[in-house]
């Protein structure tokens, strides 16, 4: 028969460092984003931040809408908002479960892949083309004046016009 109140309370205070043990020893949710190019090389962003270049992995702590921007010599800048959706064990409540009482180490991983567009080079003109070019300014700009009406002034004067220029 028990009477000693202290001796009950002994056998609990052996369990709880048991339990804190246990809470300490479980692992995680490991999140990772793993960020491919085609071609590979390229310099990565994420949220502002230089992550590094293609393929690279880089690991968040919240879900939710990032900017992803990648540039590479030879190719057109990419910027792209990714949602990063949540599993269902990281709703309230499960996540707890899975964050705290799972004693192992659970990855949560994604995946983005990229395909880079490729620089195409100017448009070379000869010097006949952009002679044909600048005439063909020239007429609609002679064009428009001739269309321009003159609005009179309020003291009746009417406005200089400018004096043409002759290329």
């Amino acid at each position: 028969m028990r009477t000693d109140p202290v001796e009950g309370y002994a056998g609990s205070v052996r369990v709880s460092p048991l339990v804190l043990l246990l809470l300490l020893s479980t692992a995680c949710v490991e999140r990772r984003l793993m960020i491919r190019s085609e071609p590979p090389g390229a310099v990565v962003h994420v949220n502002g931040e230089e992550i590094g270049r293609t393929p690279t992995t880089w690991r968040f702590y919240h879900y939710g809408k990032i900017l992803v921007e990648t540039q590479q010599a030879g190719y057109e800048p990419e910027s792209r908002v990714v949602h990063l959706k949540p599993p269902w064990y990281q709703y309230p409540v499960a996540d707890f479960v899975s964050d705290v009482l799972v004693p192992s180490r659970i990855q949560d991983d994604h995946e983005l892949e990229l395909k880079l567009v490729a620089l195409t080079p100017p448009e070379e003109l000869d010097e006949a083309e952009i002679r044909r070019r600048l005439d063909e300014l020239t007429l609609a700009a002679a064009s428009f004046r001739e269309k321009a009406t003159v609005v009179p002034q309020p003291d009746g004067k009417q406005p200089k016009s400018p004096p043409d220029s002759e290329p």
